[in-house]
């Protein structure tokens, strides 16, 4: 078997724990026929809709709502956007739509920023050369791009306003770090929010070996096939209150998921309540996961899983999800060693698009993001 077969192993309580594919599908047999899952939770409608609600079998037919393509026209804006940039000696903290000017370029870029928000919520930008530049104006040209996408950057930890995705997998332990994260192997993720942020954004530097396709899921979509079929999951999620040590979590808890403006909200990771891989602790003072919930993990990731766009990145593709109303994944992937696979990530908000958000998102996203990052890491 490959990683891209059994993602659930690259849990730390998995297999027997979370729920794979196989797991999940006896559990869910297991409910007598004559089983009554109840209804939605008061308030919630029957089924959510608009254009963030949708099926990867349908976006898949239609690559145009999603993938947007460089002309040279456009590249050859960004080279000149540079050259004004570096003229002006102004740090990497300040870079701004106003001093990286893409008169052509960024109007489609601010286009496909209100994609992002009002739109399907994912978006591909094809036909970047990022191999033409070294890893200096690699940077300089993701930060000025997404400048045109989002006003304002969001600190991943350490300050840093960008991260390095890569694995650390194959090296040897004794000379790297823990694992504690699934951005730093290469095994299939279950699907997750980030920890904070209106919007991720990844531009794929060196994408060697096979496998590792892009998956997204619309939440809304996710929510509409388990309102129908498991309600129960549905209330579980909206009405029961998780707890975890993170800044803006308060001791009683938060909500997994919102409804708000005719709108579904969700920031939830898996990995919060159980631990992973080379760090698998799970916080000793807040009680295990029970069957129940397990069980609703994983109606909602295999759920997700059928309903999801998958994408084969291409070398330079730029690609943002929506991180408060779809969730994302990475299949597993085989690599290349002497050529590593690299993405750069960085996260976003954009003072035009940004929605009024639920409290418990809210919260947590203050405590984040008191100030912004000013770490600009090479590599």
């Amino acid at each position: 078997m490959t990683a891209d077969i059994i993602p659930y192993e690259l849990y730390s309580d998995a297999p027997g724990f979370l729920l794979n594919k196989p797991e999940w599908e006896k559990a869910h047999a297991a409910h007598p026929e004559t089983s009554s899952f109840g209804s939605v939770p008061k308030g919630w409608p029957s089924q959510f809709s608009g254009a963030q609600t949708w099926t990867g079998s349908y976006l898949e037919q239609h690559p145009e709502k999603y993938i947007k393509h460089l002309s040279q026209e456009h590249i050859d804006e960004i080279d000149a956007a540079i050259k004004n940039w570096k003229k002006q000696s102004i740090p990497l903290s300040n870079i701004s739509q106003a001093n990286f000017p893409l008169p052509v370029l960024g109007p489609m870029l601010r286009g496909i920023s209100n994609g992002i928000y009002n739109g399907i919520g994912v978006q591909i930008l094809r036909g970047f050369p990022v191999q033409k530049y070294d890893k200096t104006d690699q940077i300089i040209d993701f930060l000025g791009i997404n400048a045109w996408v989002g006003d304002r950057r969001l600190d991943q930890g350490a300050d840093r306003a960008i991260c390095h995705i890569k694995s650390i997998s194959h090296l040897d332990p004794e000379n790297r770090g823990k694992i504690y994260v699934s951005a730093q192997d290469a095994n299939a993720q279950f699907f997750h929010s980030d920890a904070g942020s209106d919007v991720v954004g990844l531009m794929a530097v060196s994408l060697s070996g096979h496998g590792g396709a892009s998956t997204v899921a619309s939440a809304g979509q996710v929510y509409n096939h388990l309102a129908i079929h498991r309600p129960d999951i549905v209330r579980l999620l909206a009405e029961r209150k998780f707890r975890w040590r993170a800044n803006g979590i308060p001791d009683d808890g938060v909500h997994l998921i919102h409804n708000k403006d005719g709108r579904l909200f969700l920031n939830f990771s898996t990995r919060t309540f159980i631990g992973y891989g080379e760090m698998p602790d799970r916080d000793a003072d807040y009680p295990p996961l029970s069957f129940e919930e397990r069980e609703a993990f994983a109606g909602w990731q295999w759920v997700a899983d059928e309903y999801s766009l998958k994408t084969d990145l291409e070398v330079g593709d730029i690609e943002w999800v929506n991180n408060l109303h779809l969730q994302h994944a990475r299949r597993g992937f085989t690599e290349d060693i002497t050529n590593p696979r690299h993405l750069i990530r960085i996260w976003l908000s954009d003072s035009e698009h940004s929605p009024e958000l639920p409290e418990d998102i809210e919260r947590k996203f203050n405590a984040m993001f008191a100030e912004d990052p000013n770490f600009f890491p090479l590599d």
